[in-house]
């Protein structure tokens, strides 16, 4: 199973209460994650497949349906990537 591409190291993580925020000082944006969005972003280190950060996620949020859950992880991998925040150049 591939891993997930890691985090760009130059975008800032700095939580707000429950919630992340993101600051890409190169393309001068911020994002705000929720919380499940948040805990896949610390999961983005390059060592995670997609299918072990669903587990993780499974395993800290309760209230979502199994079914859901591996989709929204999929659609939030896509825009971190879309959005330029993972380094694609930084796995094997």
């Amino acid at each position: 199973m591939r891993c997930v591409s890691p985090k760009r190291n130059d975008v800032l993580n700095i939580p707000v209460d429950d919630e992340v925020m993101l600051h890409d000082k190169k393309q001068q944006k911020v994002y705000t994650l929720n919380p499940v969005a948040a805990l896949v972003w610390s999961l983005c280190d390059g060592a995670h497949t997609v299918e072990q950060i669903v587990a993780s996620v499974k395993s800290q949020f309760s209230g979502y349906e199994p079914s859901e859950i591996s989709p929204e992880i999929q659609s939030t991998l896509a825009r971190f990537n879309e959005y330029g925040l993972l380094d694609s150049e930084g796995i094997d």
